[in-house]
């Protein structure tokens, strides 16, 4: 079982929380959240069209590339300051619409399982890891949506790996303006100086986990600010990557 940081494991509260969702599957029996079928969260239909993040890539960014490479033209142009960026599959379908309905259509139970899949896929890309951090949601927006669903990804992922978390080192203390539609150059400017960490980072190689990842940008910004609170290494690690 993986070790969360700060905040002790409640058992009574897990074992709730089990009997209700055994309840709610047999009253409501689950459905995907690509195709709607009934029978699981991602049907085996669904889980066998994923496009799996495969070599070649960029060591750097984790971007596909033809040919195995240490730094593409990319990050070559535009560095990230984070060690290596992973994800577990391409963002395309269906892993698209399983994002879309974890973040904007309230299906917050798909964080379980699409965080098991980052697990299952981890094998392939792991590095050394002290500590896991969810890329943070501004507070304004979390109440919005209820959650903040690179948490719960974290949550599955460590689940399964055993890896330690801590779901508030990290804070985004400006509200910044959806990543959608923005240039490269943009989403850098846009996420500039928007998060803070705790010291509980020093020293730690840090992983950060979030649900995309498309140019890095979010992630770079994240990765300033816990290097400034003293961490020795930051990575990252992604449900899907966009190319």
């Amino acid at each position: 079982m993986a070790e969360k940081i700060q905040l002790p494991a409640l058992t009574w509260r897990n074992r709730a929380r089990g009997l209700a969702n055994s309840l709610l599957n047999f009253v409501f029996p689950p459905v995907c959240g690509a195709c709607k079928k009934a029978g699981s969260l991602i049907c085996e239909e669904c889980h066998h069209q994923l496009q799996w993040v495969q070599a070649p890539l960029c060591d750097r960014c984790g971007r596909p590339t033809r040919k195995p490479t240490d730094c593409c033209p990319v990050c070559q142009e535009r560095p990230l300051p984070l060690k290596q960026i992973r994800a577990a599959v391409l963002f395309a379908h269906p892993v698209s619409k399983l994002i879309h309905n974890l973040k904007y259509n309230g299906a917050f139970a798909l964080g379980k399982p699409l965080g098991q899949l980052m697990a299952g896929a981890w094998a392939t890309w792991h590095m050394p890891v002290d500590l896991v951090l969810p890329i943070p949601l501004h507070a304004e927006r979390k109440r919005k949506r209820g959650y903040n669903q690179s948490t719960l990804l974290t949550r599955a992922f460590c689940d399964r790996t055993a890896l330690p978390y801590a779901e508030d080192a990290l804070q985004r203390t400006r509200l910044t303006t959806p990543q959608v539609g923005l240039t490269a150059v943009e989403r850098l400017q846009n996420v500039q100086d928007a998060f803070q960490a705790d010291a509980c980072v020093m020293d730690r190689h840090v992983l950060l986990i979030d649900d995309i990842c498309t140019t890095g940008a979010t992630m770079a910004a994240a990765a300033t600010a816990l290097y400034a609170a003293g961490a020795h290494t930051v990575s990252g690690y992604c449900l899907a990557r966009a190319v």
